[in-house]
């Protein structure tokens, strides 16, 4: 049975102002840090209290946090994360649940959670985190934010602790699509990107919805209402595509886990939150053969999506299946064989742009419940610039603006 934990007010971990550069194109806007990134003189946790670093003062602070420093942004604190960003939930059995400032009764969404909180709640203007299965793209759906998961490997990760190398990316969520575009140009070292669509064809994966609950499943009228009509990206089996993702990505993802954390884990035996630990024993049972097939397995269900990719093209998908959980849902045992189908369509769909190594944008669209919803934008590799100027044209539409 799931459980629900303490649930906090306060998102941070550790409250400290660090003003960065006097001027740059970040002056002004402030910075919540997940609490995997090292800063000079402040203990790096990992959401773990465990966890061998817990208590002691990092020696220098990881590339991501100075480039955005260095750009001007303060820093306001080290953000909660789930235990060793290994959920996608938000809770944490240590350091308790941040509550989400837009729909309390409802998960914040992991493991990314307490840097989402910060900014939904407008403590924080840039949030830090990290996406090796959603962690930065799931909180930002609940917490009506634009996230971006980057191109794997664009972005520096020294000084930031390791869950999957090969899935692990550092990416940004904030209120407002111009913010991350500014934040993100920093992270990228490119120049900022301007509202601007991009010159190639972008299709819209409608099997993929097809299964999600109600609210998500009509986000394709909705986004041809405010956006125009896409062209449809075939994929014949939606529910297989999502299994075989399911399936790869637990296999990917378990090896490289076991191999960063398995020895500390089988010899520290660290208070870990019964489906962390479920989530580690599995990785143990991983081996590096079975990867390659794994991901064979992946890229042959993927593979209507990579024609698109491919040729240079763009594709609309779900960023989840449905709403944040409630609290009492999780926390319901008549519920667990839903949870379970919820859960799997999850990982089903946020697998696919870390197992391609691809970008890809979570965009918040209208709801007229309270309840935020998204949907994301997948590009090639190396097309994150291209999916902050698409944003910030969706932006001005899905709000009702007449600008293009």
């Amino acid at each position: 049975m799931s459980q629900t934990y303490a649930i906090v007010d306060d998102p941070f971990v550790i409250r400290e102002t660090r003003h960065g550069a006097a001027e740059g194109p970040l002056k002004g806007l402030r910075l919540a840090v997940k609490d995997l990134f090292d800063v000079e003189g402040l203990p790096t946790a990992c959401g773990v209290l465990d966890w061998p670093k817990a208590n002691q003062p990092a020696t220098g602070t990881a590339s991501a946090v100075q480039a955005l420093l260095d750009a001007g942004a303060t820093m306001v604190g080290k953000t909660i994360t789930e235990q060793l960003a290994a959920s996608l939930v938000g809770q944490n059995i240590d350091y308790g649940t941040p509550k989400n400032p837009i729909t309390p009764d409802r998960i914040p969404g992991g493991s990314s959670s307490g840097s989402a909180v910060a900014v939904a709640g407008n403590s924080a203007d840039l949030g830090l985190g990290t996406d090796t299965g959603g962690s930065v793209r799931i909180p930002a759906l609940y917490n009506n934010l634009y996230g971006l998961r980057p191109t794997h490997g664009r972005v520096s990760a020294e000084g930031c602790m390791d869950l999957s190398a090969p899935l692990d990316t550092i990416g940004l969520m904030t209120r407002d699509a111009r913010s991350l575009a500014l934040g993100m140009a920093v992270l990228l070292d490119e120049a900022v990107a301007e509202p601007a669509l991009p010159d190639a064809e972008i299709l819209m994966a409608s099997a993929l919805f097809e299964p999600l609950e109600p609210r998500m499943r009509n986000l394709p009228a909705l986004i041809a209402e405010h956006l125009g009509a896409f062209a449809a990206c075939e994929v014949a089996d939606a529910q297989a595509m999502f299994q075989a993702g399911v399936e790869s990505f637990g296999v990917v993802q378990g090896i490289y886990a076991w191999a960063e954390h398995g020895a500390w884990i089988a010899a520290e035996n660290p208070r870990l939150a019964p489906d962390i630990r479920s989530r580690f024993d599995l990785a143990a049972t991983r081996k590096r053969e079975q990867e390659a097939p794994a991901r064979a397995r992946a890229q042959a269900a993927y593979k209507p999506l990579t024609a698109v990719l491919d040729r240079g093209g763009f594709i609309i998908l779900p960023t989840g299946p449905a709403a944040a959980q409630k609290f009492s849902e999780i926390s319901d045992p008549t519920a667990l064989e839903n949870r379970e189908i919820t859960r799997k369509m999850l990982l089903g769909l946020t697998s696919i742009s870390p197992l391609l190594g691809v970008p890809q944008i979570q965009i918040p669209v209208p709801n007229t419940d309270g309840v935020p919803r998204g949907v994301s934008v997948m590009g090639p590799k190396g097309s994150d610039r291209a999916l902050l100027g698409l944003a910030q044209v969706w932006a001005d539409r899905l709000s009702g603006s007449t600008q293009a």
